[in-house]
């Protein structure tokens, strides 16, 4: 009678701890599936729109846009090397790259004014 009590026990305990492990290890599985939204660098962002400003204004090959590139790149500290760098683990990344493309917009409207739209909620839905 004490031997089957002890044995039930004991597979108690063992079923106990097999639950366990199960939701931990569902628990980080579910961690892992819920990556948080990638943030813009904002120096990136406001470095690459001032290049294409001055590529606007002064052209691609102009000794001028040269002058006026060099000078954007050392204002966000950045060497042309760190620059293409930079961008190309923007380019490599999906996700990355479509907040960079918002982030972008966003700093161009803001230097053109342009007000930046809120979405309106319909009255009833949350």
């Amino acid at each position: 009678m004490f031997k089957s009590q002890s044995k039930n026990a004991r597979i108690g305990v063992w079923n106990a701890r097999l639950r366990f492990v199960f939701f931990g290890v569902l628990a980080l599985m579910l961690c892992a599936c819920f990556d948080s939204a990638p943030k813009a660098d904002q120096r990136l962002v406001a470095a690459f729109v001032e290049l294409r400003v001055a590529e606007q204004l002064y052209g691609g090959d102009s000794p001028m846009g040269r002058l006026v590139r060099r000078d954007v790149l050392k204002k966000y500290d950045y060497t042309r090397e760190s620059f293409i760098k930079a961008c190309d683990k923007v380019l490599d990344n999906e996700k990355l790259w479509m907040v960079f493309q918002v982030a972008v917009s966003d700093r161009i409207d803001s230097l053109l004014g342009i007000p930046k739209v809120v979405p309106v909620q319909k009255k009833g839905k949350k």
